[in-house]
């Protein structure tokens, strides 16, 4: 198997990432469960990996760094579910896009399709994320263990480019030799600036919740502030733990802020979410609660056009809290952008 490119020296921010689409069919009836979509996907993908990867997979994740630590760092699974980059802090090097706007319980015959996007060092990970979702499809996902058939993978760019890694036709390994970089997002922002074509309003869509915690309180409004400012954080960390980045100097941070802060909540067509998430494994349960809906936002086109590096990010790492279990997924609704007095994407 051909090793993926490697990585280009760059000299602005470091993080890569590979977007990985897998379309699928469901053979039976799948019960995906709405917004629970994300968690039995990943509940589903990791059972696999445990099983067919992990030498320890008998044994509980956190026993498993009391029994034998350099396990965890040799292991691919434990390595992609139990690293922190630093002790108490989680940034996983995925993270999960379930399907969008599809009903809880898809028929047999339905086709349907998610995204794991791989980070940094995640992307060496690409042959054990094909060869689960695969394998998940014949174990079964969701209540009643419905299964569904891998039909193709793609890797997707930001440009509306995308490459076929996986085809059930011809049962091959394609390995991308293209990754999303910082210079994919700065061409991004420039072609917003194009479609805004000077407005001032932008939307931001929330189909999956939204867990920021802010001041150290969970974020029920959507300010602009306090998301663009959960982004700038996790990128920064993501490239610090899986790119040989850093974080940026302060004097940046401080500037980025407070362009952020010239952002105003217009609209909040938003609405708080309870969800819990179980496991099987802990037998615990824990809330990845969070608003899910769209906000429009209004400031300066030249906030706009500053901040759009960065905002192009958003679509790719996701943002908040709990995205390897759906969580945190955010899109640019044009279309309804369109009607605040921009031009609609052609």
């Amino acid at each position: 198997m051909n090793e993926l490119p490697p990585k280009t020296r760059q000299s602005g921010f470091p993080l890569t990432a590979l977007c990985l689409r897998f379309a699928c069919r469901a053979v039976s009836d799948l019960d995906l469960g709405g917004l629970r979509a994300g968690m039995r996907l990943r509940g589903a993908l990791l059972n696999v990996m445990n099983r067919s990867i992990c030498a320890l997979s008998p044994f509980a994740p956190a026993e498993r760094l009391r029994m034998d630590p350099q396990h965890v760092q040799n292991c691919p699974v434990c390595w992609l579910q139990l690293y922190e980059p630093r002790p108490g802090e989680v940034r996983r090097a995925y993270v999960l896009q379930p399907p969008i706007h599809l009903p809880a319980r898809l028929p047999a015959g339905t086709p349907f399709s998610f995204v794991f996007t791989l980070l940094g060092e995640g992307q060496n990970y690409l042959p054990y994320f094909l060869l689960a979702v695969r394998e998940m499809g014949e174990v079964g996902v969701g209540k009643g263990r419905g299964r569904f058939q891998l039909q193709q993978a793609f890797a997707e760019y930001p440009d509306g480019q995308s490459a076929l890694v996986w085809s059930e036709d011809e049962p091959v390994v394609r390995l991308p030799q293209r990754r999303i970089e910082h210079r994919d997002a700065a061409e991004w922002a420039q072609r917003m600036k194009e479609r805004l074509n000077g407005a001032e309003s932008l939307t931001l869509s929330f189909p999956t919740p939204l867990r920021i915690v802010n001041e150290d309180r969970l974020l029920k409004t959507p300010r602009f502030e306090a998301v663009f400012d959960a982004l700038l954080k996790r990128l920064d960390d993501l490239a610090e733990a899986y790119a040989g980045g850093y974080q940026r100097a302060y004097d940046e941070r401080v500037r980025l802020r407070q362009l952020a802060r010239q952002v105003q909540l217009v609209e909040n067509h938003t609405e708080w979410v309870e969800l819990s998430s179980s496991s099987s494994r802990s037998g615990r349960e824990t809330w990845i609660s969070g608003l899910v809906g769209r906000a429009v936002y209004q400031a300066p086109v030249e906030v706009w056009q500053a901040l759009g590096e960065w905002l192009a990010w958003a679509e790719i790492v996701q943002v908040g809290k709990d995205t390897v279990k759906g969580n945190g997924v955010v899109t640019f609704d044009w279309r309804i952008t369109a009607q605040n007095g921009c031009l609609p994407v052609g």
